[in-house]
């Protein structure tokens, strides 16, 4: 099969090329290796019920132009954040409604959040060292925590929401995860989820069908490519059971599965380098139903497993679901649901848990990791820069767009720079 174009992967970034390359008259075949459209944005019902949930990415921020402008569209409605009406804390062995830490920690505990702050405009503002000279863009978390010597429940606090911001094992990626993360609430850690204002109903899934049935590019699902190779003014495509052929090619898996796909001749060594270090998010998503519990409390803590949950949305038959996050690493091996059932206990213990459910993206084959954390000396991975547009082959994805990596945004930008990227290599 010939096309203009070939678009490697039906997620946002995908959908995106080919709406822009659809609108410069380029017919592109779309092959997705799932069974399914949206990549890591993934909504379907949560288990036993009719209740859709994102099991992959979720929020998007107020700022988030391309994204709010493609829902209204393609008709996509947004479902605003339930509001916080209550704050929990998990520490000193309890759970504690007063505050993160004890009057004996609170001292320590202010003076390492005041810093945090400090360090999360400085690095807003493009300095990569503070006041003191040290380096606050290129240490790891790790050892960022060290040299904040908090009290341990102020580590644990920070734990937490670095399982939304960094994601990653600690020792190996940098602190700038949770840094320019807190930057969005004026330095403070807590109010980084204040950005996170909707949801898309149906998820990104959905929004991502409708954009690639607008583009009408011809989209085949359950292919999983393994070979790309670029044959003078054409590239050949193959997978486990069909070869297909295009003028230009652009690859929208991410990083991590472009471990998978054999590329002739080999890329450069910049982007090869890149794709064996990859990118170290490895988030655990969850939902659970209960019962007894209002929406709107945020709970944190206990330095393992599952350390953040928000009591999100009210179910139609008067349960609440709440979902959680955590990190598959720094020691925890993930037992689910066993986990989930741990962390309401700790969090909610007046809940009744009804079910779990999520999406394991560490193992799935076509994503190895969940949204893109860096990894500390090797920052090249992931910048935009690395992921020019190579003879006929273009590049595209969240993990490393020129802005807002990581959010769904970063994926139409990604997607809409090498479909331009594209076109100029055509002549369009």
């Amino acid at each position: 099969m010939t096309s203009d174009v070939i678009i490697i992967g039906a997620g946002l970034a995908g959908a995106a090329a080919a709406l822009e390359l659809s609108k410069q008259g380029l017919q592109a075949t779309i092959l997705e290796a799932r069974d399914r459209v949206g990549g890591r944005g993934y909504a379907r019902p949560f288990a036993g019920s009719e209740d859709i949930l994102d099991f992959g990415g979720a929020w998007i921020t107020p700022w988030q132009a391309n994204i709010r402008a493609l829902c209204r569209e393609h008709g996509i409605v947004l479902h605003p954040r339930a509001t916080v009406t209550e704050r929990r804390w998990f520490r000193d062995g309890a759970l504690h409604r007063d505050g993160p830490t004890s009057a004996a920690d609170r001292l320590a505990h202010e003076r390492a959040i005041a810093r945090v702050a400090a360090d999360a405009i400085l690095l807003k503002k493009e300095h990569e060292t503070d006041e003191k000279g040290r380096d606050i863009a290129r240490v790891s978390f790790a050892d960022y925590l060290d040299r904040l010597a908090p009290p341990q429940s102020t580590r644990d606090l920070l734990s937490a929401w670095w399982c939304q911001s960094g994601n990653a094992e600690k020792s190996l990626a940098p602190a700038a995860e949770l840094l320019s993360s807190s930057a969005y609430g004026e330095g403070l850690t807590e109010a980084m989820m204040d950005v996170w204002a909707d949801t898309l109903e149906g998820g990104v899934s959905a929004l991502t069908q409708r954009m690639i049935e607008a583009s009408r590019a011809t989209l085949t699902i359950a292919q999983p490519v393994t070979a790309i190779e670029q044959q003078g003014e054409m590239v050949s495509v193959r997978t486990a059971s069909e070869r297909f052929t295009a003028r230009a090619v652009v690859v929208a898996t991410g990083i991590n599965p472009m471990r998978n796909i054999a590329f002739v001749p080999a890329l450069p060594k910049e982007k090869t380098d890149a794709i064996a270090v990859g990118h170290l998010g490895r988030a655990v998503k969850v939902w659970a139903k209960v019962k007894g519990v209002p929406v709107g409390i945020v709970a944190s803590g206990g330095g393992t497993g599952i350390e953040w949950m928000f009591s999100e949305r009210a179910t139609g038959d008067g349960a609440t679901l709440l979902v959680g996050f955590g990190v598959a690493a720094n020691g925890w091996v993930p037992d689910l649901p066993r986990d989930i059932a741990a962390a309401v206990a700790r969090f909610f213990p007046e809940a009744e848990l009804l079910a779990g459910d999520w999406h394991d993206w560490n193992a799935d084959p076509f994503a190895l990791g969940a949204w893109v954390a860096a990894k500390v000396g090797a920052e090249a991975a992931t910048a935009a820069s690395t992921w020019k547009r190579h003879g006929r082959l273009a590049f595209a994805s969240s993990d490393f767009a020129p802005e807002q990596a990581g959010w769904f945004e970063a994926a139409i930008i990604s997607g809409r720079a090498a479909a331009a990227e594209i076109l100029e290599e055509l002549g369009r």
